[in-house]
């Protein structure tokens, strides 16, 4: 049987910050359910001061946002949202399709998929050579909607917290010091790091994070064009005997929290070694600060957990294929 495509209630129109701002940021706190996530909320609120600054300077008029955004209206109500925000890779323009949200009571009219159409149009006209979305592991309807569209699972994403003042005890045992030794990173183990950081890490969507890897180079410093960095790096090795077992990125000073970057080999030993470098940052060098990291779903999340970090979402990257 034909499907017919639903012809929703109501219409786009370009998002302007002195009119839709609250709304449209309200309606994205509620539909991500952001009040239990401290970063994403923090994100909000600047998101709600910066579009009060830019409408009182009277630098912003309607059309004239810096990342296309639009909203979806019924009778004159903001019930939907989407952004397109462009990445610049290696002279490579990519899309990302953002903040998708309907209320609930107009969600299923097909609201969401007339969205992300003109938002998919939008993105081929300013020749985008690549298209990607996030979206909740867990958000079924979602997935199948834009699966619908074109877009394809690529892979899925854990992210982790490690809250700030959390009480952790000193861990203990899981780590042979007659088999593994933590040193400092030497100058030869950037090759291996790369790879392993490559591999967790995929370069495809590298554009997104809040690092650049090629930093984690060393004497990286040296180059001008590196002197935007924000924070500050230390990095631990693990060594199993005379080999390079993995090591640990430790990013300071980011505003609303640090970061973890692990680099393991995907082995029998990834748990192992990342009890051993994990469990020594805790025991030594955490200070309370809310930690944040990012590893591939499926791997060592029993290890994380027993470690104190909390799962706060699984994500699936989708990519537009059609």
């Amino acid at each position: 049987m034909t499907q017919v495509a639903l012809i929703p209630p109501g219409r786009l129109k370009t998002y302007d910050p002195a009119r839709d701002a609250d709304a449209v940021l309200k309606l994205i706190e509620e539909s991500f359910n952001l009040n239990n996530d401290p970063e994403s909320m923090s994100v909000i609120n600047q998101m709600r001061q910066s579009a009060h600054r830019q409408v009182q300077g009277g630098l912003i008029s309607g059309g004239g946002y810096r990342q296309p955004g639009y909203v979806w209206v019924v009778d004159d109500q903001i019930v939907g949202n989407i952004n397109i925000v462009s990445f610049l890779d290696k002279l490579r323009h990519i899309a990302l399709i953002a903040n998708v949200a309907v209320k609930p009571e107009f969600q299923h009219l097909g609201i969401a998929t007339a969205m992300t159409k003109h938002a998919l149009r939008y993105a081929q006209q300013k020749r985008a050579s690549e298209i990607w979305l996030q979206v909740s592991s867990e958000n079924l309807a979602a997935r199948n909607l834009y699966a619908g569209l074109g877009f394809e699972v690529i892979r899925r994403v854990n992210n982790w917290v490690l809250e700030q003042a959390q009480p952790i005890a000193k861990l203990q045992g899981g780590c042979d010091p007659a088999v593994f030794k933590l040193t400092g990173r030497r100058l030869g183990d950037w090759t291996m790091q790369k790879t392993w950081l490559e591999a967790a890490y995929p370069t495809d969507t590298r554009w997104y994070a809040s690092v650049n890897f090629s930093q984690f180079q060393p004497g990286s410093w040296l180059n001008p064009f590196s002197w935007d960095w924000a924070g500050t790096l230390t990095h631990f090795a693990l060594r199993k005997g005379l080999e390079l077992a993995g090591l640990l990125s430790w990013q300071q000073g980011m505003q609303n929290a640090d970061y973890l970057w692990l680099a393991l080999p995907e082995n029998q030993d990834e748990v192992t070694s990342l009890n051993c470098l994990v469990g020594n940052f805790l025991n030594n060098e955490w200070a309370g600060r809310t930690t944040r990291l990012e590893y591939p779903d499926g791997r060592t999340e029993n290890t994380l957990e027993r470690l104190g970090f909390h799962l706060t979402r699984r994500l699936d990257w989708m990519k537009f294929k059609r």
